[in-house]
């Protein structure tokens, strides 16, 4: 018995119409970027760095986070999208939520933002403080080497010939690289692998289960 490429007893293999070549990318930073600023007596100092995944964002904060600071502000958005934000004793909405909405602002992904605030002993406010954290964030990323982020996954995607038609326009609507061939399995299914921007998988699996009535059957590659 021979098996396909993705993992079902195959039939056999017949010639697949490629899809668009059109992969989404994403902006995010090649290097550590870095910019300080004195605002009533306080200095802010903003630190940014590409996070490639929660382990690489916690592991620059505990290297960068200083001790001295008064206090040590962040938020990072990863490749899929995941926020996260502290405003380390700041105001409620301060601190994190700007550094968090400068990301946004930049339209970036994988990168990470500290900002440090030694305090000077004048008070800022809710909005000075809003102000003094989106800004100094902003600024650091704007002095930042952008670079672009291309994060594929490989899936598998088994379907019935009678829903070719509707999942091949799902798949060419998010992008996907092209499948060199599709495999008839011995059940009858049809099977294609193919890689997709990691960000758009949660859209792509509802796309291909709305098209298909949930008849289609998607998995990452080497899932059981």
């Amino acid at each position: 018995m021979s098996w396909s490429g993705c993992g079902w007893p195959l039939r056999h293999t017949i010639s697949c119409v490629h899809l668009p070549r059109k992969l989404c990318t994403l902006t995010s930073i090649s290097e550590v970027s870095r910019y300080q600023e004195t605002i009533k007596k306080s200095r802010f100092v903003g630190i940014a760095a590409p996070a490639h995944g929660v382990k690489a964002a916690e592991e620059f904060l505990s290297s960068y986070s200083d001790p001295k600071a008064t206090h040590n502000c962040f938020a990072w958005r990863l490749a899929d999208g995941t926020t996260r934000s502290s405003g380390d004793g700041e105001p409620s909405g301060t601190a994190g939520p700007p550094i968090l909405a400068a990301i946004e602002r930049a339209r970036m992904h994988g990168v990470v933002v500290l900002v440090h605030r030694f305090f000077g002993g004048v008070k800022l406010g809710t909005g000075g403080l809003v102000r003094a954290y989106g800004g100094v964030a902003s600024r650091c990323l704007e002095s930042a080497t952008r670079t672009e982020l291309t994060s594929l996954e490989s899936l598998v995607c088994r379907f019935e010939p009678g829903d070719t038609g509707p999942v091949f326009a799902a798949l060419a609507a998010f992008g996907p690289e092209a499948p060199n061939s599709t495999d008839l399995l011995e059940t009858g299914s049809l099977c294609v692998e193919v890689q997709v921007p990691a960000h758009v998988v949660p859209s792509l699996t509802h796309g291909l289960k709305r098209a298909t009535g949930g008849r289609v059957e998607l998995l990452r590659k080497g899932a059981g």
